[in-house]
Protein backbone atom coordinates (compact mmCIF):
# COMPACT_ATOMS: atom_id res chain seq x y z
CA UNK A 1 0.00 0.00 0.00
CA UNK A 2 1.30 3.44 -0.92
CA UNK A 3 2.06 5.78 1.94
CA UNK A 4 -0.56 8.48 2.44
CA UNK A 5 1.06 11.84 1.80
CA UNK A 6 -1.91 14.05 2.62
CA UNK A 7 -2.25 16.42 5.55
CA UNK A 8 -5.34 16.75 7.76
CA UNK A 9 -6.17 19.97 9.60
CA UNK A 10 -7.91 19.02 12.86
CA UNK A 11 -10.05 21.55 14.69
CA UNK A 12 -8.58 20.77 18.11
CA UNK A 13 -11.06 22.95 19.97
CA UNK A 14 -14.21 21.50 18.39
CA UNK A 15 -16.65 19.30 20.27
CA UNK A 16 -17.65 18.91 23.89
CA UNK A 17 -14.21 17.85 25.12
CA UNK A 18 -11.80 19.81 22.90
CA UNK A 19 -8.07 19.03 23.15
CA UNK A 20 -8.66 16.35 25.79
CA UNK A 21 -9.87 14.07 23.01
CA UNK A 22 -8.71 15.70 19.77
CA UNK A 23 -5.02 15.60 20.70
CA UNK A 24 -4.96 11.87 21.63
CA UNK A 25 -7.01 11.18 18.50
CA UNK A 26 -4.48 12.98 16.32
CA UNK A 27 -1.63 11.01 17.85
CA UNK A 28 -3.50 7.72 17.39
CA UNK A 29 -4.20 8.58 13.75
CA UNK A 30 -0.54 9.34 13.17
CA UNK A 31 0.43 5.97 14.66
CA UNK A 32 -2.31 3.95 12.98
CA UNK A 33 -2.37 5.50 9.51
CA UNK A 34 0.99 7.24 9.14
CA UNK A 35 -1.01 10.38 8.61
CA UNK A 36 0.11 13.99 9.03
CA UNK A 37 -2.12 16.07 11.28
CA UNK A 38 -2.03 19.80 11.96
CA UNK A 39 -3.66 20.73 15.26
CA UNK A 40 -5.50 24.05 15.27
CA UNK A 41 -6.40 25.53 18.63
CA UNK A 42 -5.39 27.40 21.75
CA UNK A 43 -1.61 26.79 22.08
CA UNK A 44 -1.73 26.47 25.87
CA UNK A 45 -4.61 24.01 25.95
CA UNK A 46 -3.25 21.95 23.06
CA UNK A 47 0.26 22.07 24.51
CA UNK A 48 -0.98 20.82 27.88
CA UNK A 49 -2.42 17.70 26.25
CA UNK A 50 0.61 17.16 24.00
CA UNK A 51 2.88 17.18 27.07
CA UNK A 52 1.28 13.90 28.15
CA UNK A 53 2.83 12.07 25.18
CA UNK A 54 6.43 11.20 24.22
CA UNK A 55 8.38 14.06 22.63
CA UNK A 56 9.53 11.90 19.72
CA UNK A 57 5.91 11.89 18.58
CA UNK A 58 4.72 15.36 19.55
CA UNK A 59 7.74 17.28 18.26
CA UNK A 60 6.79 16.25 14.73
CA UNK A 61 3.32 17.77 15.07
CA UNK A 62 2.43 21.28 14.02
CA UNK A 63 0.19 23.43 16.17
CA UNK A 64 -1.44 26.45 14.55
CA UNK A 65 -2.84 28.97 17.05
CA UNK A 66 -6.45 30.06 16.94
CA UNK A 67 -8.60 32.38 19.01
CA UNK A 68 -12.07 31.41 20.12
CA UNK A 69 -14.58 28.68 19.33
CA UNK A 70 -17.89 28.78 17.49
CA UNK A 71 -20.52 27.28 19.76
CA UNK A 72 -23.37 25.05 18.58
CA UNK A 73 -26.39 27.23 17.94
CA UNK A 74 -24.33 30.34 17.30
CA UNK A 75 -24.99 32.00 13.94
CA UNK A 76 -22.28 30.71 11.56
CA UNK A 77 -22.40 33.86 9.43
CA UNK A 78 -22.04 36.14 12.46
CA UNK A 79 -19.28 33.94 13.84
CA UNK A 80 -17.36 34.12 10.57
CA UNK A 81 -17.58 37.90 10.74
CA UNK A 82 -16.92 38.31 14.47
CA UNK A 83 -14.59 35.35 15.14
CA UNK A 84 -12.42 35.07 12.01
CA UNK A 85 -9.63 33.44 14.03
CA UNK A 86 -11.85 30.74 15.54
CA UNK A 87 -10.39 27.24 15.26
CA UNK A 88 -12.76 25.98 12.54
CA UNK A 89 -12.13 28.98 10.28
CA UNK A 90 -8.36 28.74 10.70
CA UNK A 91 -8.53 24.98 10.03
CA UNK A 92 -10.52 25.41 6.82
CA UNK A 93 -8.23 28.26 5.84
CA UNK A 94 -5.24 25.90 5.92
CA UNK A 95 -6.96 23.77 3.28
CA UNK A 96 -7.86 26.83 1.23
CA UNK A 97 -4.22 27.97 1.27
CA UNK A 98 -2.90 24.53 0.36
CA UNK A 99 -1.25 23.69 3.69
CA UNK A 100 -3.68 20.82 4.31
CA UNK A 101 -5.77 18.52 2.12
CA UNK A 102 -8.82 18.23 4.32
CA UNK A 103 -10.38 19.49 7.55
CA UNK A 104 -12.00 17.53 10.38
CA UNK A 105 -14.15 19.12 13.09
CA UNK A 106 -16.34 17.89 15.93
CA UNK A 107 -17.51 21.45 16.56
CA UNK A 108 -20.54 23.39 15.38
CA UNK A 109 -21.89 21.69 12.27
CA UNK A 110 -23.29 25.00 11.03
CA UNK A 111 -19.92 26.72 11.40
CA UNK A 112 -18.09 23.86 9.69
CA UNK A 113 -20.57 23.91 6.82
CA UNK A 114 -20.26 27.69 6.53
CA UNK A 115 -16.46 27.62 6.69
CA UNK A 116 -16.21 24.93 4.02
CA UNK A 117 -18.80 26.54 1.75
CA UNK A 118 -17.28 30.02 2.00
CA UNK A 119 -13.60 29.11 1.86
CA UNK A 120 -13.71 26.12 -0.52
CA UNK A 121 -16.67 27.28 -2.56
CA UNK A 122 -19.57 25.13 -3.70
CA UNK A 123 -19.62 23.19 -6.94
CA UNK A 124 -21.16 24.83 -9.97
CA UNK A 125 -24.93 25.10 -9.64
CA UNK A 126 -24.97 24.18 -5.95
CA UNK A 127 -25.93 26.93 -3.53
CA UNK A 128 -25.09 25.13 -0.31
CA UNK A 129 -23.22 22.00 0.65
CA UNK A 130 -25.19 19.02 1.94
CA UNK A 131 -24.69 16.48 4.70
CA UNK A 132 -25.52 12.79 4.60
CA UNK A 133 -24.49 9.25 5.37
CA UNK A 134 -25.72 6.09 7.11
CA UNK A 135 -27.85 7.01 10.14
CA UNK A 136 -29.81 3.84 10.94
CA UNK A 137 -28.02 0.94 12.57
CA UNK A 138 -30.46 -1.59 11.14
CA UNK A 139 -29.44 -0.40 7.66
CA UNK A 140 -25.76 0.37 8.28
CA UNK A 141 -24.87 0.61 4.60
CA UNK A 142 -27.77 2.83 3.55
CA UNK A 143 -26.81 6.43 2.79
CA UNK A 144 -29.41 9.12 3.40
CA UNK A 145 -29.13 12.72 2.26
CA UNK A 146 -29.74 15.56 2.83
CA UNK A 147 -29.75 15.47 6.63
CA UNK A 148 -30.51 19.11 7.27
CA UNK A 149 -28.40 21.65 5.44
CA UNK A 150 -30.89 22.28 2.60
CA UNK A 151 -34.42 22.61 3.95
CA UNK A 152 -35.85 24.34 0.87
CA UNK A 153 -34.94 22.25 -2.15
CA UNK A 154 -35.96 21.97 -5.79
CA UNK A 155 -36.13 18.78 -7.85
CA UNK A 156 -32.89 19.33 -9.84
CA UNK A 157 -31.03 19.73 -6.55
CA UNK A 158 -32.40 16.43 -5.28
CA UNK A 159 -31.21 14.87 -8.53
CA UNK A 160 -27.74 16.23 -7.75
CA UNK A 161 -28.02 14.61 -4.30
CA UNK A 162 -28.86 11.30 -5.95
CA UNK A 163 -25.75 11.49 -8.12
CA UNK A 164 -23.62 12.33 -5.08
CA UNK A 165 -25.27 9.58 -3.01
CA UNK A 166 -24.43 7.10 -5.74
CA UNK A 167 -20.76 8.05 -5.41
CA UNK A 168 -20.88 7.92 -1.60
CA UNK A 169 -22.28 4.39 -1.67
CA UNK A 170 -19.58 3.26 -4.07
CA UNK A 171 -16.82 4.89 -2.02
CA UNK A 172 -17.90 3.90 1.49
CA UNK A 173 -19.47 0.50 0.84
CA UNK A 174 -18.04 -0.62 -2.50
CA UNK A 175 -21.51 -0.87 -4.07
CA UNK A 176 -21.09 -1.34 -7.82
CA UNK A 177 -24.54 -0.14 -8.86
CA UNK A 178 -26.26 1.35 -5.80
CA UNK A 179 -30.04 1.18 -5.58
CA UNK A 180 -31.39 4.70 -5.16
CA UNK A 181 -34.85 5.63 -3.84
CA UNK A 182 -36.86 8.72 -2.98
CA UNK A 183 -38.31 8.98 0.51
CA UNK A 184 -42.09 9.38 0.22
CA UNK A 185 -45.43 8.55 1.81
CA UNK A 186 -46.03 5.66 -0.57
CA UNK A 187 -43.96 3.38 -2.76
CA UNK A 188 -46.08 3.80 -5.89
CA UNK A 189 -45.23 6.29 -8.60
CA UNK A 190 -47.32 9.43 -8.15
CA UNK A 191 -47.23 9.27 -4.35
CA UNK A 192 -45.77 12.20 -2.46
CA UNK A 193 -45.73 15.98 -2.64
CA UNK A 194 -44.92 18.03 -5.72
CA UNK A 195 -41.18 17.99 -5.00
CA UNK A 196 -41.09 14.18 -4.79
CA UNK A 197 -43.17 13.78 -7.95
CA UNK A 198 -40.96 16.16 -9.94
CA UNK A 199 -37.78 14.51 -8.68
CA UNK A 200 -39.19 11.07 -9.52
CA UNK A 201 -39.59 12.13 -13.15
CA UNK A 202 -36.06 13.53 -13.33
CA UNK A 203 -34.40 10.48 -11.79
CA UNK A 204 -36.36 8.21 -14.12
CA UNK A 205 -34.49 9.85 -17.01
CA UNK A 206 -31.06 9.25 -15.48
CA UNK A 207 -28.69 6.31 -15.82
CA UNK A 208 -28.64 5.88 -12.04
CA UNK A 209 -30.13 2.69 -10.62
CA UNK A 210 -33.28 4.50 -9.49
CA UNK A 211 -35.81 2.05 -8.06
CA UNK A 212 -38.62 4.49 -7.20
CA UNK A 213 -40.08 5.62 -3.90
CA UNK A 214 -39.43 4.13 -0.48
CA UNK A 215 -41.62 4.47 2.61
CA UNK A 216 -40.16 5.28 6.06
CA UNK A 217 -41.02 1.82 7.43
CA UNK A 218 -38.67 0.23 4.89
CA UNK A 219 -35.66 2.31 5.92
CA UNK A 220 -34.84 -0.24 8.61
CA UNK A 221 -34.60 -3.17 6.19
CA UNK A 222 -31.62 -2.16 3.98
CA UNK A 223 -33.80 -2.50 0.89
CA UNK A 224 -31.89 0.21 -0.98
CA UNK A 225 -28.43 1.74 -0.81
CA UNK A 226 -29.23 5.46 -1.11
CA UNK A 227 -32.29 7.39 0.06
CA UNK A 228 -32.89 10.95 -1.15
CA UNK A 229 -34.96 13.64 0.58
CA UNK A 230 -34.79 17.35 1.27
CA UNK A 231 -32.99 18.56 4.38
CA UNK A 232 -36.22 19.43 6.19
CA UNK A 233 -37.47 15.85 6.04
CA UNK A 234 -34.00 14.38 6.52
CA UNK A 235 -33.27 16.34 9.68
CA UNK A 236 -36.63 15.42 11.21
CA UNK A 237 -35.91 11.76 10.44
CA UNK A 238 -32.39 12.01 11.90
CA UNK A 239 -33.50 13.65 15.14
CA UNK A 240 -36.49 11.35 15.54
CA UNK A 241 -34.46 8.15 15.17
CA UNK A 242 -31.74 9.47 17.50
CA UNK A 243 -34.17 10.55 20.22
CA UNK A 244 -36.28 7.39 19.92
CA UNK A 245 -33.16 5.26 20.19
CA UNK A 246 -32.05 7.11 23.33
CA UNK A 247 -35.52 6.79 24.86
CA UNK A 248 -35.76 3.04 24.20
CA UNK A 249 -32.17 2.51 25.38
CA UNK A 250 -32.87 4.29 28.66
CA UNK A 251 -36.12 2.43 29.22
CA UNK A 252 -34.41 -0.93 28.70
CA UNK A 253 -31.68 0.04 31.16
CA UNK A 254 -34.17 1.34 33.74
CA UNK A 255 -36.46 -1.71 33.56
CA UNK A 256 -33.95 -4.53 33.08
CA UNK A 257 -30.60 -3.14 34.18
CA UNK A 258 -29.10 -4.75 31.07
CA UNK A 259 -26.51 -2.19 29.96
CA UNK A 260 -25.21 -4.38 27.13
CA UNK A 261 -28.55 -4.43 25.32
CA UNK A 262 -29.19 -0.78 26.19
CA UNK A 263 -25.88 0.25 24.62
CA UNK A 264 -26.53 -1.93 21.58
CA UNK A 265 -29.81 -0.11 20.92
CA UNK A 266 -28.14 3.26 21.46
CA UNK A 267 -25.37 2.43 19.00
CA UNK A 268 -27.98 1.67 16.34
CA UNK A 269 -28.75 5.40 16.28
CA UNK A 270 -25.13 6.55 16.02
CA UNK A 271 -23.86 4.47 13.10
CA UNK A 272 -22.43 7.41 11.14
CA UNK A 273 -20.42 8.86 14.01
CA UNK A 274 -19.44 5.54 15.58
CA UNK A 275 -18.28 3.81 12.40
CA UNK A 276 -16.95 6.74 10.38
CA UNK A 277 -16.47 9.49 12.93
CA UNK A 278 -18.71 11.73 10.89
CA UNK A 279 -19.61 12.45 7.32
CA UNK A 280 -18.19 14.55 4.51
CA UNK A 281 -19.88 17.72 3.38
CA UNK A 282 -21.12 17.10 -0.15
CA UNK A 283 -21.12 19.55 -3.04
CA UNK A 284 -18.14 21.65 -1.99
CA UNK A 285 -14.75 22.03 -3.66
CA UNK A 286 -12.77 20.53 -0.82
CA UNK A 287 -12.70 17.86 1.89
CA UNK A 288 -14.47 18.62 5.17
CA UNK A 289 -15.65 16.04 7.70
CA UNK A 290 -18.28 16.94 10.30
CA UNK A 291 -18.42 14.83 13.45
CA UNK A 292 -20.65 14.71 16.53
CA UNK A 293 -19.93 17.10 19.39
CA UNK A 294 -19.90 14.29 21.94
CA UNK A 295 -17.26 12.32 20.02
CA UNK A 296 -14.58 10.50 21.99
CA UNK A 297 -11.04 9.62 20.87
CA UNK A 298 -11.86 6.52 18.80
CA UNK A 299 -14.63 8.34 16.96
CA UNK A 300 -12.36 11.23 16.01
CA UNK A 301 -9.73 8.77 14.79
CA UNK A 302 -12.42 7.32 12.52
CA UNK A 303 -13.25 10.81 11.26
CA UNK A 304 -9.61 11.44 10.38
CA UNK A 305 -9.53 8.12 8.56
CA UNK A 306 -12.69 9.10 6.65
CA UNK A 307 -10.93 12.29 5.56
CA UNK A 308 -7.98 10.19 4.44
CA UNK A 309 -10.30 7.89 2.45
CA UNK A 310 -11.98 10.76 0.61
CA UNK A 311 -8.68 12.44 -0.22
CA UNK A 312 -7.14 9.23 -1.53
CA UNK A 313 -10.15 8.56 -3.75
CA UNK A 314 -10.37 11.99 -5.43
CA UNK A 315 -13.73 12.57 -3.81
CA UNK A 316 -14.22 16.13 -5.05
CA UNK A 317 -13.53 15.25 -8.68
CA UNK A 318 -15.85 12.21 -8.55
CA UNK A 319 -18.72 14.33 -7.26
CA UNK A 320 -18.16 16.96 -9.94
CA UNK A 321 -18.21 14.35 -12.71
CA UNK A 322 -21.33 12.66 -11.31
CA UNK A 323 -23.23 15.94 -11.07
CA UNK A 324 -22.23 16.98 -14.57
CA UNK A 325 -23.37 13.61 -15.93
CA UNK A 326 -26.82 13.58 -14.32
CA UNK A 327 -27.51 17.16 -15.34
CA UNK A 328 -26.83 16.26 -18.96
CA UNK A 329 -29.18 13.27 -18.67
CA UNK A 330 -32.17 15.02 -17.10
CA UNK A 331 -32.16 18.30 -19.00
CA UNK A 332 -35.06 18.85 -21.39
Amino acid sequence: MEKFEGVIALDAMGGDYGPQVTVPAAISAIKDFGIKVILVGDPDEVGKELSKFPKEITEKMKVIPSEGVVNEGESPVSAYRNKPKASIFISAGLVKKGYADGVVSMGSSGATLAAASILFGTMEGIERGSIGGPIIGYSPEMVLLDLGSNVDTKAPQLADFAAIGDQVSQLMFNKENPKIALLSVGSEEGKGNLLVKETFQLLSKSSLNFVGNIEPEDLFEQKVDVVICDGFVGNILLKTTESLGRKISKEILDKTGNKEISDEILNKTNVLSESYGGGPIFGINGIAIIGHGSSKVSTIVNAINTAKLTIENDWVEKQQKAIKKIRSEIKD
